[in-house]
């Protein structure tokens, strides 16, 4: 019967807790919580090469949606990125990789457009890998493909982070 004990001491720990969906509904908590407003109202800064563009490009499809218009320049999203390549493997005879490794770093800042008071920053990391091929216009796409991999799923993990802040504003 130690089993009931541990189940009522859980259910009093996590008592506290409010665990409820990002993009809750209005009609299920009788006030605006859900972040999409908040996430329609970001104006975000040009882009300075095409990976960032990709990643600009995704952030405005996933604050706006499916083509829905930004309501307001309420807010400035900055994005800050740096790339690097690594070797995978190296192949012994030929002394050229097999596989590279392509890491991309996101510095994002968050603020307000009035005051250009910061509300959010954080960074995010995404990695992508292509095979290297003995051709020299191959390897240049592959690199482009797993750049724009990574800057998609970028694109996601910063959305998910500024979703949540603007949930938790709202909610408290």
């Amino acid at each position: 019967m130690w089993w009931r004990s541990l189940i009522i001491a859980l259910a009093v720990l996590t008592a506290g807790c409010q665990v409820r969906p990002l993009y809750l509904d209005t009609a299920a908590t009788g006030g605006a919580v859900s972040p999409t407003e908040d996430l329609r109202a970001i104006a975000i800064d040009q882009p300075r090469d095409r990976v960032q563009q990709v990643l600009r490009n995704e952030l405005l499809f996933l604050f706006n949606g499916q083509g829905g218009g930004n309501t307001s320049d309420k807010y400035r999203l900055r994005i800050l990125s740096t790339f690097s390549t690594n070797d995978l493997a190296v192949e012994l005879e030929e002394d050229l990789p097999a596989a590279v490794l392509v890491t991309l770093a996101v510095t994002f800042i968050l603020s307000e457009r009035e005051t250009d008071e910061t509300l959010l920053t954080g960074t995010s990391t995404s990695t992508a890998s292509y095979d290297f091929s003995s051709q020299r216009f191959a390897n240049v796409r592959a690199e482009r493909n797993a750049l724009d991999r990574a800057a998609t799923s970028n694109a996601e993990m910063i959305n998910a982070r500024i979703a949540a802040y603007f949930a938790a504003r709202r909610g408290s």
